[in-house]
Order: structure tokens, then sequence, then C-alpha cells
């Protein structure tokens, strides 16, 4: 085996680590997604993130080694520059950037990787989730907006349509008709009770909104 096959197989061994231990972290979703700060649902990077520097995020076996953030970004940008027909690897990176909140970072990932698999729903939705954590819910919601457009039915963006709409453009009639349509969807959709009460809370103009 060459050399340089041997380097690729050892990068996509900790790339598919990284991978699955972001997806065991979520909430019972079948795919890896996005979901915003409510403490309704853990997002895929809010619960085992860490910063930069090597730090072991949360979430790893216990005696496993520290990471190496800034050299396994390399490594898959690297990876992105060999591969540039490719959008797999750019996606895993636009996701561990999220989850080390490099959040401007993650964006142009997740462009690029979009820029190949323009039909990927999840990369749309953590793409608009990205969007609102930097303070712009108008682009999250057009990420949200194609999302939807492509499956109708995807639970985590229609949960996060609730939430920016709740407390990024403070547009109540909209996070309602968001909440309305997940719960046809899905009435034993756990974070339902919550967001309707927040949402019931920020429409009669009551005490602020518990986070």
């Amino acid at each position: 085996m060459k050399k340089e096959t041997i380097a690729i197989a050892v990068i996509f061994l900790v790339v598919g680590f990284l991978a699955g231990y972001i997806t065991d972290a979520q909430l019972n979703w079948k795919a890896r997604q996005k979901a915003l700060p409510t403490g309704m649902e853990a997002p895929a990077g809010g619960a085992t993130s860490a910063p930069a520097g090597g730090v072991m995020p949360s979430g790893l076996p216990e005696g496993h080694p520290p990471i190496d953030s800034a050299a396994l970004i390399k490594q898959m940008e690297d990876m992105a520059a060999q591969n540039p027909k490719d959008p797999e690897v750019r996606l895993k990176l636009a996701n561990f950037l999220y989850d080390q909140k490099q959040y401007n970072q993650s964006i142009e990932w997740y462009q690029r990787a979009l820029e190949l698999d323009p039909k990927n729903v999840n990369a749309h939705t953590d793409l608009g989730t990205a969007f609102f954590y930097i303070g712009r819910p108008q682009d999250a919601l057009e990420q949200y907006r194609q999302s939807l457009e492509m499956n109708p039915q995807h639970e985590p963006t229609l949960l996060n349509c609730i939430v920016v709409n709740l407390e990024g453009t403070h547009d109540y009639a909209a996070a309602q008709r968001a909440w309305d349509r997940l719960h046809k969807l899905n009435p034993n959709q756990p974070a339902l009770a919550s967001l309707k009460e927040r949402l019931d809370a920020a429409r009669a103009g009551g005490a602020a909104l518990p986070h």
C-alpha cells in the first residue's frame, strides 16, 4: 500500500471517529443534525464541542488521547484540496469547525460542500444554524426554507424554524406556523411543549423568556 493511501486512510479513520461521537451525542435523530441552544435539543456540537488547541472534547471515551484540533483541521483541508470533487470531506470539516464553535469558518465549508452537493438537506440545515449563531437569522431561515423545499418533513429544520423565528426575528406568527406544522407531523416531539410555553409567553408580552 502506498504511503499516500495509508495517510488518507488514517485521516478518514480519525474523521470517521469524530463523526461517530458527534452523532451519538444527538437526541435520537437518525441523521446528523444541528439544533439550536434552547434547552430542548442538544446541538450536535454543543454537547460535545471543545475549544481548539487539542483539548479533549467531552463525549470521547475515557482514556482517549486529546485531539489536536488544529492539526486535524489542516489534514482535512489538505484532503479537500486533494479531492476537489468530493463534498464529504468538506462536510466533515464544516461539522468539525461547527463543533469547535468556529462558526464563520464552518459556514465557508458548508457552502463549499453544498456547491458540490446542493441537495444535501442536513448541510443546508447545519449551515442555517451556523448563520444563527453569528447573528444572521434571516440567512438561517433561508437555508431552512431550502431544506424544507427538499424535505417538508425534516423535523430538525422545523424545530430550528420555530426557535429562529422566536428568538432571532421575533416573528411569533411564523414561529407558531412552524410549531403547528411540526406538531401535526410528530405530536410526540419532546421539544414541542416547552417551545409552546415560550411562544405563548412571548406573544403575551409577559416576563422575559427563560433560557
